[in-house]
């Protein structure tokens, strides 16, 4: 490579004469080199250009700094450095070439960390790498120049004036014209302003163009014919075919095909490290929304770092991951890159990555004999672009351990350009599995980002203008995309926003409802919709009365899918699972008509035909795995929430039934019960949301009757279970008391949302102290379930705590502010102002005497608090007691025990007095007499050592704010507390000191 770059200026120029001549000769000549490199990038392979590419802009970097050396005024001449080639490359890189050679010098500057845009980073991050750079090679130029005899020779002003210059001026100059330089090797080669996105809008029309072009010369067979014609032709034909396929659209309906439907969604791109999550949003909000996302991975693929990593894809289900993999099969330049698509569900899963390569491209073409190395060797000059498309559907349909798949693509790409074989290699996934592989160092992850409104209106324009004749035929109205966009989660993602579109073009549906129904009633049309169609589609001849059942019973099949996803804790619920779930939770079940399907046919006959399903497939042992997830969270979240309701209005009509009998039966509640005793529902704020939707209308009196059946319930979930036929349903394995934990966790929910509130003493009628029972039913809940379920619960729920005849009391509520999520973010966990009074801890209530004989009381010993904490090991228990060691170690640990009355009525710890004492400062207030009164009126009198500590403290604040006690008052209050005085002998004292301003 240095050769050939070098040869390009002539015979034996030299590639770094001086940094310091004046007439900047290596910046004249790395111009040059860079002119004469566009004469001889032509015919080069893609690898070939950007490798050229990487090092014309090497040469301008350190061009740079000699323009800016060449530019300064130096205290001494300049020709005394004499510095030769490798000097100049030591300079800039810290480290010397092999040989002097010019070629050696090349390929050395080229291999070496010099800063080099790339499309995954703000080019503002690359200046700042410049800087740097720059700066590294003023410290490497001061410390050559100090080693020679000028230096000696400089006084100590002039050896400071040099540093001045090379430390203070020179980097920012350097990037000045590095600046100059790249603008101008961008617009001759657009390839590099790619890079640093500096391309402008014309140049990447262009370059889309370019792309049509080479698609549709590929598609008329202008490209010459070989071994991968089938395969560069099976690319582009991919976009010819439909979205959908006709059996889910109604006859006469235009279905857009792949190419006309595709819009370029917005996208966040970072580089990560090991040790980065990329499921986390917070991580993702510190990178830039972009635009343009085909032409960002164009122009990725043509710069260097294309070849070093491979980059990660992500993004929702039905977000576009699959369809840009074959936009960019179609389009990417035959004549440059070579592109293998690899559909991960149609490859062996436990195969290595060239293996799976070679399966994808054999499906592809029919050539059975073609290995990897022939691909390359039949691509010639064009780089390969390997697409590994789901490596989600591996970890789903498998369940086989991939946490090193990462790796394995790493360490094959790195192989192979080792071999002279380089090529990219791009990784698609759901967001929310790639924490389930180890991350590669240095790697590159983008994540599509939802539909904008403007993505929005440009899909539904291409939509309704395939269907115009269609709409006129039948009298309907286009889907405008402000009607759309009331639905954001529908509106945002490219399957949904089709399924939104099908479901309004039948009878414009949609446009009728949507301004009158609330998010559960609208998912509730717009499922029962599409299940009526697939009924339907099966037995047309059906009553209404069994049309409705059969449509229920889709549906049902439908939620205990749901459930299987949430009740395993993750979205997606392999086949398999489903059809265990299926035989266990309705094993009477059948289909209204036997001619609907034969019963229990399969998980995949479930749910496997709605298209708003995704279906991850995988082969392993030559078995095709599969697994499925809905496109959206929010519709598992609404089945989840319409089985539950449909359930306990069951339940509310069997209960009136009953009521008519002489003999009542025990409730059976086992169905739900088994639905409610594996997750916590709190955990998942659209199941919250969607039960309030669907319960809190409920006639009055109905609501009322299901409080009441759900306080029974919630009352019996402590008692032994009767054996049930829904007890081999195990979706997770989980702990003897787990099962009631999240089943009582799920009834209180209930509860609050029928209900306004709830009393502990409701809760627990039967319990001497219903607050004790409520304190170890949240201990056993907080053991019990999952951390985000425990965070989520301690949010939604609004506990008051309150005074009653009996005692002190509870009236919970259930708050509606707060949108519980997968991820717990502690900077977003809510405030809580309420403040916590000792009386209701210990249930001294406002009439309550305490006999101590003192005004307070002791609780307990400060070693007992410690002696619990250390053995429960809670965390926020442990954080708030390292705190409080601090009182400990001043020997004041007892005033975290001991409460004191004030005269005022306010009652508050001792620790809690002298933290307000002392954030008073030097101001003399109040609150320094409450100190020392409750010091000798509160405390009991038998601690005699530590109320004469806790009387020191406050004295020491007295001084501060100028009131020192007076000479002797010491003495005589020791004595007192020595004798355990009466708090009445204190007055006289108390009398002594000054009184501080109200």
């Amino acid at each position: 490579m240095g050769g050939a770059l070098t040869a390009a200026t002539g015979p034996a120029p030299e590639l770094v004469l001086s940094l310091f001549g004046a007439d900047a000769q290596l910046a004249e000549l790395s111009r040059s080199l860079v002119s004469s490199t566009a004469e001889r990038i032509q015919g080069l392979g893609r690898f070939e250009r950007s490798e050229r590419l990487a090092a014309a802009h090497a040469v301008i970097v350190v061009a740079a700094f000699g323009d800016a050396m060449a530019r300064v005024q130096l205290p001494f001449d300049v020709r005394a450095l004499a510095t030769t080639r490798t000097d100049s490359v030591r300079l800039a890189t810290g480290d010397v070439p092999e040989s002097s050679r010019l070629a050696t010098v090349a390929e050395h500057l080229l291999r070496s960390h010099v800063p080099l845009p790339s499309p995954h980073e703000p080019y503002e991050t690359t200046l700042i790498a410049l800087r740097g750079f720059y700066a590294s090679m003023s410290g490497h130029m001061e410390a050559y120049i100090s080693g020679l005899a000028v230096w000696d020779r400089l006084t100590s002003a002039a050896r400071e004036e040099v540093r001045v210059i090379l430390h203070d001026r020179i980097p920012g100059s350097a990037l000045t014209f590095y600046e100059e330089m790249f603008r101008q090797l961008a617009v001759d080669f657009p390839d590099v302003g790619v890079w640093a996105d500096q391309v402008d809008h014309r140049a990447t029309r262009v370059a889309v163009r370019r792309l049509e072009e080479s698609v549709t010369r590929l598609v008329d067979g202008d490209l010459p014919t070989g071994r991968l014609a089938a395969l560069r032709r099976a690319g582009a034909l991919l976009l010819d075919t439909p979205v959908l396929g006709a059996e889910e659209t109604t006859a006469g309906m235009a279905i857009p095909s792949l190419r006309e439907a595709y819009v370029s969604a917005d996208f966040r791109a970072a580089g990560f490290g090991m040790a980065d999550r990329l499921t986390s949003e917070a991580w993702w909000q510190q990178h830039e929304v972009r635009a343009g996302l085909d032409g960002f991975l164009e122009g990725f693929l043509t710069a260097p770092k294309a070849v070093e990593v491979p980059v990660l894809l992500l993004g929702l289900p039905g977000s576009g991951k699959s369809l840009l993999t074959k936009v960019l099969a179609a389009r990417l330049p035959a004549e440059d890159f070579l592109v293998v698509r690899v559909p991960l569900r149609n490859v062996p899963a436990d195969s290595g990555v060239q293996d799976q390569i070679e399966a994808a491209i054999r499906q592809a073409t029919g050539e059975r004999t073609m290995d990897w190395a022939d691909v390359v060797r039949a691509s010639g000059p064009a780089l390969p672009v390997v697409l590994l498309d789901g490596f989600d559907e591996l970890l789903q349909a498998t369940g086989l351990h991939q946490s090193d798949y990462l790796e394995r693509v790493a360490n094959f790409q790195q192989r192979e350009a080792a071999l002279g074989r380089p090529l990219a290699i791009v990784v698609t996934s759901r967001t929310v599995v790639a924490d389930r592989a180890r991350l590669t160092p240095g790697g590159i992850a983008i994540r599509l980002e939802p539909f904008s409104a403007a993505q929005t209106g440009q899909w539904l324009e291409l939509w309704n203008c395939k269907n115009a004749a269609y709409f006129s035929r039948h009298g309907l109205r286009p889907l405008a995309a402000e009607q759309a966009l009331a639905q954001p989660d529908l509106a945002s993602q490219p399957l949904l926003l089709l399924m939104l579109a099908l479901y309004d073009a039948q009878d414009n549906a949609y446009q009728r409802e949507a301004g009158a129904l609330a998010g559960f009633e609208l998912y509730e049309r717009l499922l029962a919709r599409f299940a009526h169609r697939e009924v339907l589609k099966h037995e047309s001849r059906l009553t209404d009365e069994d049309l409705s059942q059969a449509i229920e019973y889709e549906l049902l099949r439908l939620s205990v899918a749901a459930f299987g996803m949430f009740n395993r804790g993750r979205q997606w619920v392999t086949e398999d699972e489903l059809e265990t779930d299926l035989g266990t939770l309705l094993p009477r079940q059948a289909s209204p008509s036997t001619g609907l399907r034969a019963a229990l046919s399969g998980a995949q006959t479930t749910i496997g035909r709605f298209f708003f399903i995704h279906r991850a497939e995988a082969f392993r042992d030559d078995v095709r795995l599969r697994s499925y997830e809905f496109l959206h969270a929010t519709f598992g979240e609404f089945l989840i929430s319409r089985l539950v309701a449909r359930e306990l209005q069951d339940l509310m009509a069997s209960e009136r039934a009953e009521a008519r009998r002489a003999r009542r039966s025990h409730t059976d509640d086992s169905f739900l019960y088994a639905l409610l005793s594996f997750a916590a529902c709190v955990g998942r704020g659209p199941v919250v949301a969607f039960l309030v939707e669907a319960l809190r209308p409920l006639p009055l009196r109905d609501r009322e009757e299901l409080r009441q059946l759900l306080l029974r319930l919630f009352h019996e979930s402590d008692d032994d279970r009767p054996v049930s036929i829904y007890a081999s349903y195990l979706p997770r394995q989980h702990s003897v008391p787990a099962a009631p934990a999240f089943y009582r966790a799920n009834l209180l929910l209930l509860l609050l949302v029928v209900a306004d509130e709830i009393s502990v003493r409701e809760l627990f009628p039967a319990a001497g102290q219903p607050v004790r029972a409520w304190r170890n039913t949240m201990l056993l809940l907080e053991s019990q379930l999952r951390e985000h379920e425990w965070r989520a619960l301690a949010d939604r729920l609004r506990p008051e705590r309150t005074w009653e005849t009996e005692g002190h009391s509870i009236t919970i509520r259930l708050g509606d502010d707060v949108d519980a999520e997968w991820e717990w973010d502690l900077t977003q966990a809510t405030e809580d102002s309420r403040p916590v009074d000792p009386r209701w801890i210990y249930d001294y209530g406002p009439d309550s005497e305490w006999q101590q004989g003192w005004g307070g009381w002791r609780h307990t010993s400060q070693h007992a608090v410690k002696r619990d904490a250390y053995l429960r090991c809670d965390p926020g228990t442990d954080a708030l007691l390292h705190m409080a060691q601090a009182l400990d170690e001043l020997g004041l640990g007892l005033a975290l025990t001991d409460y004191v009355a004030l005269p005022s009525g306010e009652t508050l710890s001792g620790a809690r007095l002298l933290l307000r004492l002392w954030s008073t400062g030097a101001t003399f207030s109040a609150v320094h007499r409450d100190a020392l009164w409750a010091a000798v009126h509160s405390f009991n009198p038998d601690s005699t050592d530590f109320i004469k500590r806790y009387v020191a403290t406050v004295l020491r604040q007295w001084e501060l704010a100028g009131h020192p006690a007076p000479e002797g008052w010491v003495a005589r209050t020791h004595s007192l507390i020595d004798a355990r005085s009466d708090a009445e002998e204190y007055a006289a004292l108390l009398d002594e000191l000054p009184r501080p301003p109200a």
